[in-house]
């Protein structure tokens, strides 16, 4: 008889398993000549098989079963064959029928079914019947556990496929594909934050690299959070990288990221330096930053070659309005929306008219504003940055009745981020006017299982100074998300505001010392301190490591100058408290300009300190009361 040394074997990439392999050459078959008819045939084809020679094997199989058609053990080898070739349909053939499969053969027609399936969802039912059956009958195989997993997240059934997927993460912890999986099982069902974590662990050289990358990126977007997508990106990109370079530079300009947005532009000029593309990006980021001599001669360059270039005019105009000149810059934003307002619904046309309502915001023509916000015709192109406008042109003349008016008639329009911003912002409004159904709005929002709706929830009663309850429901998000660092944040400078310096300091402390590259952290410590007249070595020390993290941050900027004026070096304190202004540009920050007053009123620049001092309470600034002593203190010394 036929003697033929055959293993079962699991294979480990989970994508095809070959339920048997001969693990000899043919010097290893005994008793060749004269096999029952088929047979023959057989052993020849396990022979092709085991060396690869796939076109060869199929042949003798068709002939082994053509000659043998009762002999079940050749109709299973030739089917586990084709099932690991990929011919699915005719494996399923040679098995339909057969009433008693057995655990090989329930095995083998269950994956055939599942490769089916992908292109036939009317078996999709079937599929998983025959894959439970199979993982029965073959004490939890985990290659078909995995299929049965790849079937339940086609039918969405992700809880009873996340868990498999778990179990299966127990068992082949390194395994990639189950890594990916189960990351998108975690974002089907909502649960965003353990999905970027599981999808971090997998964006690394491999075979699914690629696919993490994407989808972890395309995940922060969606949350809206496109400046730790794109510092993410910069972390696996080479310098011949050029249009995934371009996208991170993009995403790191929507997170705020400026300074480091600019470097990406910048490498992809070093390669690519006539890129138009990357030029007007650069153009942009320079007006951004508040280096608008750099952007306007940069643009007037551009301009020259594409004078009709939608994106350089809306750039011209934006650093034409933030160098002070409005009455200009209004007459570029006419020129770009006599092009693109031809078609509101555009991308340049929305881009022109949230373009123009942050101009006339920032020079506190609210209603002009509203003006151009009401020429958006595209509300998903628009989204948040278009929500959070509307809320601004209310928010700046206190008119919270028309505000929530404005918010409630714009949600049906809206989708995703966007629409929970507008609910967010309704309930800011509400509660500002006392209305208690603005908690009614906030609820959903701060019980939710994604992240992102508690911090906009938790922002929201930041800005109505309901510190309390920012601590109280912080702490309550902390229990679904444990050690998330932007919600130790919030607590953290929530138990400040109420005094609880201590908490305060213990909450910042543990996010520096887990994350010493934590600029905002770092800062926040490093100022509270200043501000308390504390720890000022230490302070300096913290606030230098944020300023050396992200060098033009006008906060960091300011917390240095505050700094130094606490330890009495009060020319290094005025240098970097000019600088702070200098980068914040004519929007300016009230609580910067009185402190650099503060540091020339020490300085024996009464005049000149008095002068900052007013405007700088006349703006709006931290701990008025003492601006105001400050003042009355100058009267006295004039005197």
């Amino acid at each position: 008889m036929l003697k033929v040394i055959v293993q079962r074997v699991v294979v480990i990439a989970l994508v095809a398993v070959v339920p048997f392999v001969v693990s000899a050459a043919a010097d290893e078959v005994e008793d060749v000549q004269g096999l029952p008819g088929g047979l023959e045939a057989y052993l020849e084809a396990r022979v092709l098989e085991a060396n690869g020679r796939h076109r060869e094997a199929m042949e003798a199989y068709e002939l082994a079963v053509r000659d043998a058609p009762d002999v079940f053990e050749v109709r299973l080898s030739y089917a586990s064959f084709l099932v690991d070739v990929g011919m699915a349909g005719r494996a399923a053939e040679l098995l339909e029928g057969r009433d008693n499969l057995g655990p090989d053969g329930l095995r083998v027609r269950a994956l055939a079914l599942t490769q089916l399936s992908s292109r036939q969802p009317d078996l999709v039912e079937e599929t998983e019947a025959a894959l439970r059956a199979a993982v029965e009958a073959n004490e939890g195989d985990p290659g078909l556990l995995y299929a049965l997993a790849q079937i339940l997240q086609q039918q969405e059934k992700s809880e009873e496929a996340e868990a498999i997927v778990a179990d299966l993460r127990d068992t082949l912890p390194e395994n990639e594909r189950l890594v990916l999986m189960h990351a998108e099982l975690m974002r089907a069902s909502g649960k965003s934050e353990e999905a970027i974590e599981l999808y971090r662990q997998c964006v690394a050289d491999g075979p699914v690299a690629s696919t993490c990358r994407e989808s972890l990126v395309d995940l922060l977007v969606e949350l809206d959070r496109p400046g730790e997508a794109g510092e993410l990106m910069l972390e696996w990109l080479s310098d011949l990288d050029l249009d995934s370079l371009m996208r991170a530079a993009g995403l790191l300009w929507e997170g705020g990221r400026l300074e480091a947005s600019l470097s990406t532009v910048q490498r992809v000029l070093a390669r690519a330096p006539d890129s138009p593309r990357a030029q007007n990006l650069e153009a942009h980021l320079l007006s951004a930053l508040g280096r608008h001599q750099e952007a306007a001669e940069l643009l007037q360059r551009l301009l020259k070659k594409s004078p009709d270039d939608v994106e350089l005019i809306l750039a011209m105009a934006w650093s034409t309005g933030r160098s002070g000149d409005h009455e200009k810059a209004r007459k570029w934003l006419d020129k770009a929306w006599a092009q693109a307002g031809q078609d509101p619904d555009s991308r340049e046309a929305v881009r022109c008219a949230l373009t123009a309502a942050r101009l006339e915001l920032i020079a506190e023509n609210p209603m002009v504003a509203r003006e151009w916000l009401l020429r958006v015709g595209n509300y998903q192109a628009a989204g948040v940055d278009y929500v959070r406008l509307v809320a601004q042109t209310f928010r700046q003349d206190e008119q919270w009745r028309d505000g929530i008016s404005a918010l409630v008639r714009i949600q049906p329009m809206l989708q995703n981020r966007a629409q929970t911003e507008a609910e967010a912002l309704e309930g800011e409004f509400r509660l500002r006017l006392g209305d208690q159904r603005g908690w009614m709005r906030l609820r959903p929002l701060l019980d939710s299982q994604n992240l992102s709706d508690v911090l906009v929830a938790l922002q929201v009663l930041q800005s109505v100074e309901l510190w309390q309850d920012v601590v109280l429901e912080g702490e309550a998000a902390s229990l679904r998300f444990e050690d998330e660092r932007d919600l130790l944040m919030t607590r953290a400078a929530a138990l400040e505001q109420l005094g609880r310096v201590e908490e305060s300091v213990s909450l910042f402390s543990r996010l520096v010392e887990t994350d010493p590259n934590d600029a905002t952290a770092a800062n926040y410590l490093g100022y509270m301190w200043a501000d308390r007249d504390e720890n000022l070595d230490e302070a300096l020390e913290l606030i230098v490591k944020a300023v050396t993290l992200d060098p033009e941050n006008v906060a960091y900027l300011d917390s240095l100058g505050w700094v130094h004026f606490r330890l009495g070096e009060l020319d290094e304190a005025e240098r970097w408290l000019r600088r702070a202004i200098d980068f914040g540009g004519d929007m300016g920050d009230g609580t910067i300009i009185c402190h650099l007053g503060e540091v020339l009123l020490a300085a024996g620049e009464l005049d000149e300190g008095r002068r900052y001092l007013q405007i700088g309470l006349d703006m709006g600034c931290d701990h008025p009361e003492h601006v105001r002593s400050l003042l009355g203190r100058g009267d006295d010394d004039s005197e």
